[in-house]
């Protein structure tokens, strides 16, 4: 009896292996017979521009070699600025490549310069940043999802920030002691685009004597290569300016600064802005 468990054993043994080399030798059929779809990039256009961002539309080409067709199951990308990632995201799937064809795949990236360390300083100096587009992009195929890596790199465009300018002052009223101006500060905006709606935190000066600070001051959406001027009303002491004061009072030049920062769609913008005006009535 124990002869013949031991034989049945054995042949089961030996139809196992037979079985399993089999099922070997078909999935290598199986993988000779679908051949590793391939792709390459075509295109990076820039799709919007403005002082919150940027969007670069991307385009790869997927050809697939195989006699039968086959879809994207999914993609997944990251973008690095000047060696920092700033943005990552994921697509759905469902695009059919056709056999033996290509079809191209289409995704947009949104970047947020406020993402991107010293980009105020970088605003400044430069007319563009380098990137790095990275991931994968999933392939459907009767063997199961193939991931293709996404590779580009570029620069990419950045806007100009807008000139700011100390452009007048002005007498409001005159009292014993005591003057009310108005500081008028232009904003120029030398982009194609609007910049939306912001504020000023500011510190003012006449004649290097500090004379009123504020924070949170309203400026207008100044139009695409338009101007906007935010106007900043104070009182000054006469004592606080010395002998600038008779020169306010009969309308001769000051100096007047005005330091602070612009916050600029998120992005704060240093300011330290000098002139020398003549006070009008």
């Amino acid at each position: 009896m124990t002869s013949h468990r031991s034989i049945g054993a054995r042949a089961l043994l030996v139809v196992a292996v037979a079985l399993l080399a089999g099922c070997a030798e078909l999935s290598k059929i199986a993988e000779g017979a679908v051949q590793r779809p391939h792709l390459t990039f075509r295109s990076a256009a820039l799709q919007a521009l403005d002082l919150e961002g940027a969007t670069v539309g991307f385009t790869f080409d997927v050809e697939n070699p195989n006699g039968f067709g086959a879809k994207v199951a999914r993609l997944g990308y990251g973008v690095d600025v000047e060696g920092t990632r700033v943005a990552t995201g994921e697509m759905p799937g469902g695009l059919t490549i056709p056999a033996n064809g290509k079809a191209p795949v289409t995704f947009p990236v949104r970047v947020r310069f406020r993402d991107v360390p010293g980009i105020a300083a970088l605003l400044g100096r430069r007319d563009a940043v380098s990137y790095r587009l990275s991931g994968t992009l999933g392939i459907q195929t009767p063997l199961g999802v193939v991931d293709l890596p996404i590779s580009h790199e570029d620069r990419l465009a950045l806007p100009r920030l807008p000139d700011f300018a100390i452009e007048g002052l002005s007498i409001r009223n005159v009292s014993f002691g005591e003057v009310g101006l108005e500081v008028r500060v232009a904003v120029k905006n030398p982009n194609a685009f609007p910049i939306p709606a912001s504020r000023l935190d500011y510190a003012l000066s006449i004649a290097g004597n500090a004379v009123a600070r504020g924070d949170g001051r309203a400026m207008q959406l100044v139009p695409a290569g338009g101007k906007s001027v935010v106007s900043i009303p104070l009182k000054v002491e006469l004592a606080e300016v010395g002998r600038a004061a008779s020169d306010l009072v009969r309308g001769g030049a000051v100096d007047v600064g005005l330091s602070g920062t612009a916050d600029l769609a998120g992005i704060p913008v240093p300011l330290d802005l000098r002139a020398q005006l003549p006070a009008r009535r």
